[in-house]
């Protein structure tokens, strides 16, 4: 009888020594899945980022190309330049796939927000909707809105610390000559 509470004790020990460890296993494991995550959130974002930076360049030589806007490297629309660019939509259009898996829903709306500016640019770029510098001008800026939206979100998202994001610079910059209305 004297060693019960001596054997209870041991019992008690061992078993809260167990639940401790589970527990630190557990907590370990969510950390590590978290850690997982967010590294492939972080690289889907970061992919697609490039992939969108991709596509609006293009858009945009290709829109000086039809005098929509100016550009030190006019594209023209050939069907080389054309199929680059859908080469680049579509490496755009395969990077939102992981985005749908991962991302919250704020970053996927900033997502769907910022393909509908892209698909804009697109349109007006190709000339496949009636466009002039105004339009276009104002179609860049809802782009860059949109993208600037976007990274907020994906931060958020991530975690990160919010940043002081630096004032979008106007487009086009001040330091850019101004072209003369071209005449029809």
């Amino acid at each position: 009888m004297n060693q019960l509470p001596t054997l209870l004790g041991v019992v008690v020990g061992g078993v809260m020594s167990y639940g401790a460890g589970a527990m630190t296993g557990r907590s370990r494991w969510r950390r590590q899945q978290a850690t997982r995550w967010d590294e492939r959130l972080l690289q889907a974002y970061s992919d697609y980022g490039h992939a969108v930076k991709e596509c609006a360049n293009l858009y945009l030589r290709l829109a000086a190309g039809r005098n929509l806007t100016d550009h030190p490297a006019p594209l023209e629309s050939t069907n080389g330049a054309l199929e680059e660019a859908a080469t680049a939509e579509r490496r755009r259009s395969a990077m939102v796939e992981p985005m749908r898996l991962l991302a919250d829903a704020g970053t996927a709306n900033a997502v769907r927000a910022l393909n509908r500016c892209l698909w804009h640019l697109e349109w007006l770029a190709r000339g496949q909707m009636p466009g002039d510098t105004t339009t276009w001008t104002e179609a860049f800026s809802d782009y860059r809105s949109a993208r600037a939206a976007f990274y907020d979100q994906a931060r958020q998202g991530l975690g990160v610390a919010e940043m002081a994001s630096p004032q979008e610079a106007p487009w086009p910059p001040s330091w850019r000559p101004v072209r003369p209305p071209s005449d029809p």
